[in-house]
């Protein structure tokens, strides 16, 4: 028997001009029901065999949930540029999260942790501006009783505690962004039109056989059959890594592929972690 199981047909969407139509099908299968993490947080695995093989994960972030916090990779100080790198695993255990990705984009790449790293866009750690914007490079913003935005620049900053950036917008007012045709590993986030309900997704890609990759406009495709209303792609390629509590350590969710090594996480400048309570008993 298929462990993957088909979700029903998605209602089609009239679209404005500029965007792409969404399919009469979800984009993606999944394995089983969205399995709870913590409170406020659950998660599901995804995959689709057309229009090529992709896997996924995504994570259902209940923003009316108690105790609920975000939190970003803070600032180096008086170090050079904006953050020193840490895989998003160090991140999410040094931290203390129960939940981390990776964020902005950033240069330069280093194999080692502690090195100094430029973050591409805005981020904002606990009130803290730590990378300024750039216009090219949308935001997803948070405020500190957990109101979600996604925006382009420029910014009104005012109550915003947490903000990291993204490459594009690829999903905006429940219309999917046409993008280009270039396929890698994705990590994305979503909002809900009623704002109660953030997405985080990650796809894997650049490993035949297992998961080839997304172009932008699938993945705003994904976080539209999931449930979100605008969406951002955040940085991709070799640094996609979900990570979760575990046990008092971490799990890697998904197969990052830094150096084309499956498995293998990237040393990154800019995550954005979840604090949340337990599972009740």
């Amino acid at each position: 028997m298929n462990p993957w199981l088909r979700v029903g047909p998605l209602v089609l969407v009239l679209l404005a001009v500029g965007g792409v139509s969404s399919s009469a099908q979800q984009p993606f299968e999944k394995a089983r029901d969205w399995k709870p993490l913590f409170r406020g947080i659950d998660l599901v695995d995804l995959q689709a065999e057309q229009p090529r093989l992709m896997r996924g994960h995504a994570v259902r972030i209940d923003l009316t949930t108690k105790g609920l916090r975000f939190f970003a990779t803070p600032s180096n100080g008086e170090r050079p540029d904006h953050t020193d790198g840490l895989k998003t695993s160090t991140f999410l255990t040094r931290y203390k999260c129960q939940l981390a990705i990776n964020a902005s984009p950033f240069s330069p790449i280093h194999k080692e942790e502690g090195q100094p790293q430029k973050i591409e866009g805005l981020t904002i750690s606990e009130g803290k501006v730590v990378s300024p914007e750039r216009l090219a490079y949308p935001a997803l913003l948070i405020t500190k009783d957990n109101r979600v935005a996604i925006r382009r620049p420029p910014f009104q900053l005012e109550d915003i505690h947490t903000a990291v950036s993204g490459f594009g917008i690829v999903l905006e007012k429940g219309q999917v962004i046409k993008g280009g045709k270039d396929v890698h590993p994705r990590t994305a986030a979503g909002i809900s039109q009623d704002g109660k309900t953030l997405y985080f997704l990650v796809i894997d890609g650049r490993q035949p056989k297992y998961s080839e990759g997304a172009t932008t406009s699938e993945v705003g495709e994904w976080l539209a059959a999931l449930g979100a209303f605008d969406g951002i792609n955040l940085d991709g390629g070799g640094t996609t890594t979900l990570v979760i509590e575990k046990a008092g350590g971490f799990h890697v969710v998904n197969r990052p592929i830094h150096g084309g090594q499956p498995g293998t996480e990237r040393v990154a400048a800019s995550h954005l972690g979840v604090f949340a309570p337990p599972l009740e008993k």
